[in-house]
């Protein structure tokens, strides 16, 4: 009976990965179309393209600023009193999150859409409660590895399935009753069945609570800590600037093809779902040369050169062609360096303090999927190729700063 109570809440666990992302990603296509596309803008059409573009790098910024400050205390809140109050509280938050976004596109009303995106960003802080709560289950270093891989395999999943999935949902081309809000209905109603779920299968996995006082800034004192920390102070750095690049190339390559070739959203949901197969083949591609014959370092620092070169010419070209063959190559490197950098970053620090070390890389990462939107609202603004011009540079000088790092971090 015992083993029956973990095998549940391991299928709650799975659901909320797999519910989360997808969720997350079924909405990316028919966000630059909101704000930039005069015809389906939730912004009034006197409002001139410069404000709009800032007004979109503000949006795209609200959703991990609220990751940023809430994933930590979600974590030290479920340490304390257990992780399925804090499953049942996000679950809701982020179901009345995408009902007020969907409403807010029904309404054409701009700051209850803001409210929206911030509270399902507050509602994702709950990934960290997840990979808690599988360390909870596992009960030994071989299963945890093993449950991390299938939360990741399904994460990966759907970040395919949902572009794809949104895009097509959101086009009344498809079906006359589609249109730009109904995905947000749907993530709606995924994170009812989500909560539902977790509310009959789950069991608390807690077994002791944590007494320590709360960290109210914690992830303030986390990307703090990361650049104190000694051996890996220097890979943190190089980490941050290539995933700002990543970040700015990602979360703005929408814009350029609502701006550029006039895209709809269903075509946005193809080529983020193209992306993302791409993403996933960089990945097993580069890890297999990595693990065969070329010197890891030197193939992440290869790897950073090209992602730079060709992500400073995405906006360039005048075909669509030229534009998915650029942007793909730019995917396929990145797919390549992030695994081959996060275990850089582990290698580089003790094993006792692990978890630590991985967790001050989630808050790394979430930094810059904060302030590479934020930034590059002011950059699209200026002009549609300034994002990509920053992108690269930020890569190059991560790809400067790797020489200098010890070889030794990048071995298998």
């Amino acid at each position: 009976m015992k083993n029956w109570g973990k095998k549940r809440s391991l299928i709650a666990i799975m659901l909320t990965f797999a519910i989360a992302s997808l969720s997350a990603t079924i909405i990316f296509p028919i966000l630059a179309p909101l704000f930039l596309d005069p015809e389906q803008s939730i912004i009034k059409n006197s409002v001139p393209g410069n404000i709009r573009s800032i007004l979109l790098g503000f949006f795209l910024a609200s959703f991990p600023l609220a990751q940023f400050i809430f994933s930590p205390l979600c974590g030290e809140f479920a340490d304390r009193k257990g992780r399925k109050p804090v499953f049942l509280v996000t679950l809701s938050i982020e179901a009345v999150g995408y009902a007020l976004c969907a409403l807010s596109i029904w309404w054409h009303h701009l700051a209850l859409f803001f409210l929206g995106r911030f509270l399902t960003g507050l509602a994702a802080g709950n990934m960290t409660v997840c990979l808690a709560t599988l360390v909870d289950l596992a009960g030994s270093e071989k299963k945890k590895v093993r449950y991390f891989s299938y939360g990741s395999a399904l994460a990966g999943v759907m970040f395919v399935l949902g572009p794809f999935v949104g895009g097509k949902l959101a086009d009344k081309e498809v079906f006359s009753f589609f249109n730009p809000a109904f995905p947000m209905w749907i993530g709606s109603i995924l994170a009812v069945c989500n909560l539902i779920v977790m509310a009959l299968l789950y069991k608390e996995t807690l077994q002791q609570k944590c007494k320590k006082p709360y960290d109210m800034i914690a992830s303030v004192h986390n990307v703090q800590m990361a650049f104190r920390r000694g051996a890996v102070r220097e890979l943190y750095l190089i980490y941050f600037f290539f995933l700002f690049g990543w970040n700015m190339l990602y979360q703005f390559i929408p814009a350029i093809m609502v701006q550029e070739f006039r895209s709809t959203i269903s075509m946005i949901g193809d080529i983020s779902a193209l992306a993302g197969c791409i993403w996933i083949l960089g990945t097993i591609v580069i890890h297999f040369i990595a693990k065969t014959s070329f010197e890891t370092k030197y193939l992440v620092f290869t790897s950073l050169v090209i992602f730079s070169l060709t992500t400073i010419f995405i906006p360039l070209p005048h075909s669509m062609k030229g534009f998915i063959l650029l942007t793909g190559t730019s995917v396929f490197f990145a797919g390549g360096i992030w695994p081959l950098f996060t275990a850089a970053i582990s290698n580089a620090a003790d094993h006792r303090i692990q978890g630590k070390v991985l967790g001050l890389s989630q808050s790394i990462q979430s930094l810059s999927m904060m302030l590479a939107p934020f930034m590059g609202g002011f950059f699209l603004q200026a002009h549609s190729q300034v994002p990509f011009i920053v992108a690269a540079v930020s890569t190059l000088f991560a790809a400067a700063l790797l020489t200098k790092t010890h070889r030794v971090h990048f071995q298998s």
